[in-house]
């Protein structure tokens, strides 16, 4: 998970997480998040993001209310996949470096997390 802000959650995807992401799904209105907060992987070889088949079972598990929708995320390293129940989904392919980096290209940008010098 990228960041949460009480109403939306950004998850960032990319084959390295450790300078940069190519990929948000963001979420907006969020319910329900059951996720891990250690860092999670996902085996990319296979379909990640999925809608799950048991919705009916999970709303009524995670008394999720109506008016939600239910998303998951297959774990490579769990047993348990995350949830999150939101109103909507969106997505964002933009590069997002983790660090200050001059002369942005076309969907570039840095992270909001990063501290910028100040001259």
């Amino acid at each position: 998970m990228l960041s949460y802000n009480g109403s939306e959650l950004i998850i960032a995807g990319s084959e390295d997480l450790t300078y940069s992401h190519k990929l948000e799904i963001i979420f907006s209105n969020v319910f329900l998040v059951s996720a891990f907060f250690q860092g999670w992987h996902s085996d990319v070889k296979a379909p990640v993001f999925y809608l799950p088949d048991n919705v009916r079972e999970l709303n009524l598990q995670h008394e999720i209310e109506q008016g939600y929708m239910l998303f998951a995320f297959r774990t490579e390293d769990y047993r348990n996949d995350v949830l999150v129940a939101a109103k909507s989904v969106s997505y964002n392919t933009d590069t997002v470096y983790y660090y200050e980096r001059p002369e942005l290209q076309a969907n570039e940008r840095i992270a909001d997390f990063v501290i910028r010098n100040r001259q």
